[in-house]
């Protein structure tokens, strides 16, 4: 099963700000989230526990870089909503 990957312009013009190496780092991690998007024990990928009606997920990057994603199973897209340093990731979603 492939999933799409879709990202938000938030997150893309805040990936497009980054230095080169970042951004590097950045876009290569995601591309696990295509075979795999659903927490377990292969990757650093967690459920977030939010009041949103849709559910949302996190993905750290490097110890330095935190991704939400959201999922349709239906669709099969994974939509990437924000990318963020983890410090901020931390303050919006609390410590997992």
């Amino acid at each position: 099963m492939t999933f799409r990957l879709m990202v938000d312009k938030r997150a893309l013009d805040f990936l497009n700000s980054l230095d080169a190496r970042d951004r590097r780092v950045i876009k290569a991690k995601p591309r696990i989230l295509r075979e795999n998007p659903y927490p377990g024990s292969d990757e650093d990928k967690e459920k977030l526990h939010t009041n949103k009606k849709r559910e949302s997920y996190r993905l750290h990057i490097a110890r330095t870089f935190t991704v939400i994603y959201n999922i349709n199973s239906d669709e099969k897209p994974v939509y990437i909503t924000h990318i963020m340093p983890i410090e901020k990731a931390h303050r919006r979603y609390g410590r997992i």
